[in-house]
């Protein structure tokens, strides 16, 4: 299982796709964007309003990199027989869907870090080692029902669809999780949908992690309904496309 892990992240993070999509992509939007708003903010601080933008933008780059990997790449396993191969081998649907997920989570890691680390060096952010390792924490506990999702698409769509599936998932969850645009310009019951999902809920809780507080009870419920919800899905398209090999 460690074996399977550790080769399915070595082979991600080979992937040029991988670098451009999930690491440059949040990275530059997070700097532009703040350096180009930085002067209208009203009476938020500069550092304040670089460190809210820059957890959208970890949550916009663990969303993007969990859908990449676990969607796309699996569907291209299927296309290539690779998959047919899988199972055979003595690893469990379980295992294989859990293998995965923990993939799909341990590659969206440098995507963050690197947000993280050009908003302290460009934007000015600066937080205590605590509060970085515990925001680092949150989005990667949040991350979980993205890689579901993520196994999800793959192994229900085929390698001609399953990147535009995974595109539509991760615009869904950026504009409905208010990732690129505030909630305050939102309609109030769309407001209220946005709080509901694992996006919204990965950088609100990140937020108030480096603001000092704790996140409220709505966030584990949010990150375990989705992640149940979706990992439930995972395993029984697994076992059906197991079945039709």
């Amino acid at each position: 299982m460690v074996s399977y892990l550790l080769f399915e992240v070595r082979r991600t993070l080979r992937n040029p796709r991988f670098l451009v999509m999930t690491l440059l992509m949040p990275v530059m939007m997070n700097i532009v964007f703040v350096q180009l708003n930085k002067g209208r903010i009203g009476d938020t601080s500069p550092a304040t309003f670089a460190s809210n933008y820059m957890m959208n933008m970890a949550a916009f780059a663990t969303v993007s990199a969990c859908l990449s990997t676990a969607g796309h790449r699996l569907s291209q396993e299927r296309g290539s027989g690779w998959f047919q191969q899988l199972t055979l081998t003595p690893l469990t649907s379980a295992q294989v869907v859990l293998g995965k997920l923990l993939s799909a989570v341990s590659v969206g890691v440098p995507a963050v870090v690197a947000v993280f680390a050009t908003s302290a060096l460009v934007n000015g952010v600066h937080l205590s080692p605590a509060r970085w390792a515990m925001a680092l924490a949150v989005v990667a506990v949040g991350s979980f029902a993205f890689s579901a999702l993520g196994v999800v698409i793959g192994l229900l769509t085929s390698g001609e669809t399953s990147y535009a599936a995974s595109m539509v998932a991760l615009m869904f969850f950026a504009l409905l999780g208010g990732l690129w645009l505030p909630t305050e310009i939102l309609p109030a019951w769309v407001a209220k949908l946005t709080q509901a999902t694992p996006s919204f809920q990965i950088a609100d809780s990140g937020r108030t992690l480096i603001a000092g507080g704790l996140p409220g009870w709505q966030t584990p419920t949010v990150f375990v309904a989705w992640t149940a919800a979706f990992a439930a899905l995972a395993l029984a398209a697994f076992r059906r496309a197991a079945r039709k090999r």
